[in-house]
């Protein structure tokens, strides 16, 4: 039987901007998401980790509201998810894991859409801003079929940016790019945390959570069996003194010592 390690932080905890209580999800018999709790901090990047089919994309559907959980509550922002629905829509920006940008639209007229889907006020000039602030205006013209995977994934960040949510979720932000794309990405998730969004994130990648997160938590067979900063994740799997653990072996060993 796991044990849950929690670590938590000396820091006053700033307001509460996700707060999971009790979160369960069940596909064809099997529970997925296992009475899961958490809470997330406003203005924080915290990173969702484990292995395949621990839960983490089926949580965070939960949280962007696009499959109800069997149990247990989901607060973002002081709001319950169940029933606050339409309020909290425009506090959340959604990115998947897949591209799913209509790919025969250019990139403006997809912005331009979805913009005006989630009545974003003035929304061409809205468009332009984000375009802006993006790095999309040469490419404002092109089709997204055309687009490189690091240019869709940008798009679908801005995408998600239009109504200027407080909070993004990101289920897997850099999965199949190029180690100089990834680069690109982590800035722009950076830029977005200094202007104080709430970043809440999956990651298969261990160098992308240390450089990234502030702090983590260990998902599990649907349950949370770790949550601290990336520092602390690595004192509690270092047994032997190993002053040069890295994220990515401090995960192996904690993911077996769960077993």
């Amino acid at each position: 039987m796991s044990v849950c390690h929690t670590i938590s932080a000396v820091a006053p905890v700033p307001d509460t901007a996700l707060e999971l209580s009790n979160v369960c999800k069940v596909y064809q018999g099997k529970t997925v998401v296992d009475h899961l709790s958490l809470t997330v901090n406003s203005g924080e990047i915290f990173g969702l980790v484990g292995p395949n089919g621990a839960g983490k994309t089926t949580l965070m559907k939960m949280i962007a509201g696009l499959s109800r959980p069997a149990s247990g509550t989901v607060r973002i922002f002081g709001r319950d998810g169940s029933s606050e629905h339409a309020a909290i829509k425009p506090l959340l920006g959604w990115v998947p894991q897949d591209n799913n940008l209509e790919r025969e639209l250019t990139v403006r007229e997809v912005l331009v859409i979805y913009a005006r889907l989630y009545a974003v006020p003035q929304a061409k000039s809205r468009v332009q801003q984000v375009i802006d602030e993006f790095g999309l205006e040469s490419f404002s013209d092109k089709e997204i079929g055309f687009l490189s995977g690091g240019m869709a994934r940008r798009v679908l960040i801005a995408r998600a940016m239009l109504p200027e949510p407080a909070m993004l979720l990101l289920d897997e932000p850099t999965v199949g790019l190029d180690p100089d794309v990834r680069q690109d990405i982590w800035l722009l998730i950076r830029r977005l945390a200094g202007e104080e969004k709430t970043i809440f994130m999956t990651t298969h990648y261990m160098d992308e959570a240390e450089q990234l997160c502030d702090r983590l938590a260990l998902l599990k067979a649907g349950k949370i069996v770790i949550t601290g900063t990336p520092v602390m994740f690595k004192q509690l799997a270092d047994e032997a003194g190993d002053r040069e653990i890295t994220l990515e072996k401090a995960f192996l060993r904690l993911i077996r010592r769960e077993a």
